[in-house]
């Protein structure tokens, strides 16, 4: 019979057991030592985290609303100034109507419904300029009014590069015109648009430096008691001038938001405009619809505050002229 031999076991394995136990042990408690300091020092960083409550001392429920209503109230009196420089916003105050005033004019409306609806959803203060005879004319007059716009005739003057057809070239008033042809043409156009505040030229590089037209059109206005404003499209108009001189309520286009052909420019003409406001009071800008013009002023209009200017409608403009007895040609 074969002999059975006993099986030793060797003598190391428990001591094996209990010294690798006992580096766990020693790397567990390392691990949560840094670990509790670490959460210490970066408590107040990452008081959101889910094991925070480890290292934060407890506070009694009453004095922690009372910790929480004292950093409230010193939130709402001391707001956070911007981390960026740049145009300081302008406080509200009462004397909000010393504020220089911008006045935003859009032109050419009135073939269709949808660009002035879209103004109309910027819920700003604006103006909008109707070409008399455009098909939708009197719609757009009457939805401009219903909602606080300023509306005037878009009134479209002879041109030096003769233009008489196209659009807008509808109720042309010419040079050569009778008296009672201009007469009769200024009166159905407001009749067509009573809700007018005033008029302003469309084209006219020509007309405006006519005095024989221009002093039949402030007539015209002074009857109806309507204001004039003077687009500027020439250099050589006399419209703004003959109107101060007839004691026509008048201003006088400073910025052109829109005419560059590259639309990329709408930008920093619409800046342009606030600036000439604040260094001269008030001023006024034309633009046109166009998408790219309706989005800038979507973007930056909110931002004419910042630049302590106030957005108003044309007529106000024309109020304070007269309450204050400016007078404001365009630069």
């Amino acid at each position: 019979m074969p002999v059975k031999t006993k099986r030793i076991l060797p003598n190391l394995t428990f001591q094996n057991f209990f010294l690798r136990l006992s580096l766990v042990l020693v790397m567990l408690a390392l691990i949560s030592g840094i670990s509790l300091d670490y959460l210490n020092f970066r408590q107040k960083e990452t008081s959101y985290l889910p094991w925070t409550w480890l290292t934060r001392p407890s506070i009694p429920a009453e004095a922690e609303k009372k910790v929480e209503k004292k950093v409230e109230t010193a939130r709402r009196q001391k707001p956070v100034k911007p981390a960026k420089p740049g145009p300081q916003p302008v406080a509200e105050t009462s004397s909000q109507k010393n504020l220089p005033l911008v006045a935003i004019i859009i032109d050419d409306l009135g073939q269709d419904l949808s660009f002035m609806r879209a103004l109309i959803n910027l819920q700003v203060p604006l103006t909008v300029a109707i070409l008399p005879e455009a098909g939708q004319a009197i719609e757009t007059a009457q939805l401009a009014a219903d909602h606080q716009f300023d509306v005037l005739i878009h009134q479209p003057l002879e041109a030096f590069n003769g233009q008489t057809i196209g659009t807008g070239a509808d109720g042309l008033i010419t040079t050569t015109m009778s008296q009672e042809e201009i007469w009769s043409r200024l009166e159905k156009n407001f009749e067509r648009l009573p809700v007018a505040k005033g008029l302003n030229n469309h084209m006219g590089s020509k007309g405006t430096a006519n005095q024989y037209l221009m002093e039949i059109i402030m007539e015209f206005l002074k009857q109806k008691n309507l204001f004039f404003i003077d687009s500027k499209t020439s250099p050589k108009s006399i419209a703004y001038d003959l109107a101060v001189k007839m004691k026509v309520p008048a201003a006088s286009r400073q910025v052109f938001l829109d005419a560059d052909e590259d639309r990329s420019k709408i930008k920093d003409r619409l800046i342009e405009l606030f600036l000439s406001a604040k260094k001269n009071g008030q001023a006024i800008g034309i633009g046109h619809p166009f998408l790219e013009t309706l989005q800038i002023l979507e973007a930056y209009l909110p931002e004419a505050r910042n630049y302590g200017v106030q957005l108003t409608r044309v007529s106000e403009i024309i109020d304070r002229q007269k309450n204050t007895g400016q007078k404001k040609a365009s630069d």
